[in-house]
């Protein structure tokens, strides 16, 4: 199962990977993790990305790869770099505020202040 496409079965909303195990020994680790963004990117896509790389960065590589014209793989490529955009987007001031409130960088007061 790719955990990056875990979509939960009462709401639809993605899930959050909380465990990890160590097979050999039994090891267990439990919190909330996070998925990188290429994980979450459709398996062809990923592809692209591998052949993109492969290819020391070479769309013209990537075109003899896959098979397609050279417009084709820029396309693709440029699809893909923008849904990576999309999904980084940086947080907004609010949850910049919290997590330094969170970290003890700055005092309830202050974030009060910024908020």
């Amino acid at each position: 199962m790719d955990i990056s496409k875990a979509l939960c079965p009462d709401c639809g909303k993605p899930m959050t990977p909380v465990a990890c195990l160590c097979e050999d020994c039994g090891f267990r680790l439990e919190g909330p993790f996070t998925i990188s963004p290429l994980a979450t990117l459709p398996a062809r896509d990923q592809a692209i990305i591998i052949a993109f790389l492969r290819g020391f960065g070479s769309i013209k590589n990537v075109q003899e790869i896959l098979g397609v014209s050279f417009p084709t793989a820029k396309a693709r490529i440029e699809r893909i770099i923008s849904n990576l955009n999309d999904s980084m987007e940086a947080p907004g001031n609010r949850e910049k505020v919290l997590e330094q409130l969170a970290r003890g960088e700055i005092s309830f007061e202050q974030a009060m202040e910024r908020l």
